[in-house]
């Protein structure tokens, strides 16, 4: 169980379609008129935003009203990989590497090794969804070398991580979808 240096932090999803390039211009809009935001996540459809406690009527008026909202404090205390994929397939990265490190804590051995493998590759989609392509690739790289099981609760980590080295930029959710045996 990870310690909960923070029980009021919270990610609220809005149904928002953006540039990725409009992110940094978005979040200093943001974060000038609220400073309980940390983060800002652009996804294909969406926008994740990350805060201490409460938004202000400015973030409100600005963003309209979310769909959904997270508290970090409960996705620390969950431990499925079940809805780790279901968050990876939402494109919700931040959230399933909160899930997923309480996986990577209790585990020993390359099944550790293989927790921190994801665990990484959502980090990596973390970092692209904030625009940093660089800081993408390098984690790309660090997770590629590391020695993992070459499957986990159907999915096959062995194709993700080869797909991985020749085209790092493949999104993490569709190679899941695309590798992960159906039983078909």
């Amino acid at each position: 169980m990870q310690i909960h240096w923070n029980s009021g932090r919270y990610i609220n999803i809005y149904e928002i379609e953006t540039d990725p390039k409009n992110r940094d211009g978005l979040m200093k809009e943001l974060r000038k008129n609220d400073p309980n935001i940390y983060d800002l996540r652009i996804e294909s459809h969406r926008i994740e935003l990350s805060y201490f406690y409460h938004l202000n009527r400015k973030t409100f008026e600005r963003l309209g009203r979310n769909f959904f909202t997270s508290r970090i404090d409960f996705l620390q205390g969950a431990v499925s990989f079940n809805f780790a994929q279901y968050l990876i397939n939402e494109e919700r990265y931040w959230e399933a590497h909160e899930v997923l490190e309480n996986q990577w804590q209790a585990s020993k051995g390359i099944a550790k090794t293989t927790y921190q493998y994801i665990i990484l590759l959502c980090v990596a989609e973390v970092h692209m969804q904030r625009g940093h392509s660089g800081i993408y690739q390098n984690v790309i790289e660090r997770a590629n070398r590391m020695e993992i099981l070459s499957t986990i609760d159907s999915i096959d980590l062995a194709s993700i991580k080869l797909e991985k080295s020749r085209n790092p930029y493949t999104p993490l959710n569709k190679l899941i979808q695309r590798f992960q045996d159906h039983g078909i």
